[in-house]
């Protein structure tokens, strides 16, 4: 994703990541197909929900050019109020999961790059939107570079806090002007790279698996 990123970003365009990103879901559900056999409807109703969710996201962010800001703000609020609903079905439904867990993380990670790409694509956002879009795929090559050991983190609730404000800060650029959304989007970056760094912190001083 980081060098698919760096592609889009050197010749302009946001299909490149796009199409790397159907690639890779494609290839990861595929791995796991014989687990999402075992659902009544194939993969589950939740997890459905997020498949559904990532199209619309890959449409949308392919379109986002020749789209309104009114229709962007839209369609992305629209695949984040998905994102709550999905989680809420898998717990209801009890199809909670490691495979929906990561998918869905991973497809949030997705939402967030390709928003801060259109952000930037469309000139709303100077380049340093791009740092919340790519921390996460930043945050996992670090540990694989490092060949760093699984370990288990607490859960830490403010995480999810952090993460609803960098979603509604995402969106507002489309609706509102830059005079408010700008330090608004400014202070959720902030909060997500202390998220991350406290993420880190967390992680050296936990026990391996």
């Amino acid at each position: 994703m980081l060098i698919s990123t760096g592609m889009s970003l050197f010749l302009g365009s946001i299909q490149i990541i796009i199409g790397f990103a159907i690639a890779s879901f494609l290839y990861f559900i595929f791995k796991h197909r014989t687990f999402l056999a075992q659902y009544k409807p194939f993969a589950g109703w939740a997890n459905l929900i997020t498949f559904f969710r990532l199209a619309c996201l890959l449409c949308i962010a392919f379109f986002s050019a020749s789209l309104s800001p009114i229709l962007l703000f839209s369609f992305f609020s629209g695949i984040i109020l998905l994102d709550v609903i999905d989680g809420y079905v898998a717990r209801k439904l009890k199809q909670e999961s490691d495979f929906g867990l990561f998918f869905d993380m991973e497809s949030d990670a997705l939402l967030v790059l390709l928003v801060s790409l259109v952000l930037y694509f469309g000139e709303w956002v100077n380049w340093w939107i791009l740092i919340p879009g790519l921390l996460r795929y930043a945050n996992v090559f670090l540990y694989f570079i490092f060949q760093l050991p699984p370990k288990k983190e607490p859960k830490r609730k403010f995480a999810s806090y952090i993460a609803g404000f960098l979603f509604f800060a995402l969106v507002i650029p489309f609706i509102l002007p830059s005079n408010i959304y700008t330090p608004i989007l400014f202070l959720a970056t902030l909060l997500v790279i202390g998220s991350f760094s406290l993420s880190f912190y967390y992680y050296l001083k936990a026990d391996p698996i």
